[in-house]
């Protein structure tokens, strides 16, 4: 064999595709040199342009990599939808229930990128984020599902699902096979964790940690992504036409806050600055 041919063999053995590489992004490598990022761009092996991480393309693999935000859609079934996330609540909660009630079904429809999303990573915002009790996990996956699909418009969709939440009389979602029975909806006038279904348990009688409660919260989550789809599906079609304006120009105060500031401040609305 001639050196140039040991020196392609070589080089095909050290050489990673970017598919290859994707899972090692932003992690840390230590050793003997001291610490260095790996990048998703690659790895310079010293074996030729594409090698040295130029950007160039490698083929499908790279192709399929390439992704502009936002990420392309497909209209989905929101009863299909609805009853996974219903399911997934019981799993990971409400962030992850409705983000996966989106982004999975996108995953086996289109596949990449959102076969990349770790969907997993939504977890954090159940219970208004890790128990908090801010906004609603439900809604928190709507808007992480809304930005990715629908970019700068998919706010506009996210303020609506929220206005949409705060006024109707939750939840609606009948499952086919309840783990609990619960017997209230209940309309929350706020997307706050705590407001919302701190309203429900009194309606209810029941304590947060019972069953009823958590079916309730399951239940919610297949309504959220079934509006969000159904906002989403208009939005793809070109239908979709936003039913609420901006939050912070449509308050009273003129600030961003919430509708029902009598229930915790009373006569005592703080107003906003220069008014």
């Amino acid at each position: 064999m001639s050196d140039e041919q040991r020196e392609e063999t070589a080089c095909e053995e050290r050489t990673m595709t970017r598919r290859e590489l994707f899972p090692l992004a932003g992690k840390v490598a230590i050793g003997a040199a001291g610490i260095a990022v790996v990048s998703s761009a690659g790895l310079a092996f010293g074996c030729g342009e594409e090698e040295a991480g130029n950007g160039a393309a490698t083929g499908d693999e790279d192709a399929e990599m390439e992704h502009d935000w936002p990420w392309p859609y497909e209209k989905l079934d929101a009863a299909e939808s609805a009853a996974l996330a219903y399911t997934n609540w019981y799993e990971k909660f409400c962030c992850y229930a409705v983000a996966s009630g989106i982004l999975v079904p996108l995953q086996e429809k289109i596949g990449m990128p959102y076969t990349h999303f770790p969907v997993e990573s939504t977890k954090w915002g159940h219970g208004g984020a890790v128990g908090w009790g801010t906004l609603c996990g439900t809604l928190t996956g709507a808007g992480i599902a809304t930005g990715l699909i629908a970019g700068e418009e998919g706010e506009q969709i996210l303020n609506d699902v929220i206005n949409w939440y705060t006024v109707t009389e939750l939840p609606t979602f009948k499952p086919a096979q309840p783990k609990a029975e619960i017997t209230n909806s209940n309309r929350s006038d706020s997307p706050l964790c705590h407001i919302s279904v701190g309203k429900w348990m009194a309606k209810e009688n029941v304590k947060f940690f019972s069953d009823p409660r958590k079916e309730r919260c399951a239940r919610l989550s297949a309504d959220v992504t079934t509006k969000t789809i159904e906002l989403l599906n208009q939005w793809i079609d070109g239908t979709y036409k936003p039913a609420y304006p901006e939050q912070a120009k449509a308050h009273e105060v003129q600030m961003p806050a919430q509708n029902n500031c009598t229930e915790c401040h009373g006569d005592a609305v703080p107003a906003s600055p220069g008014m």
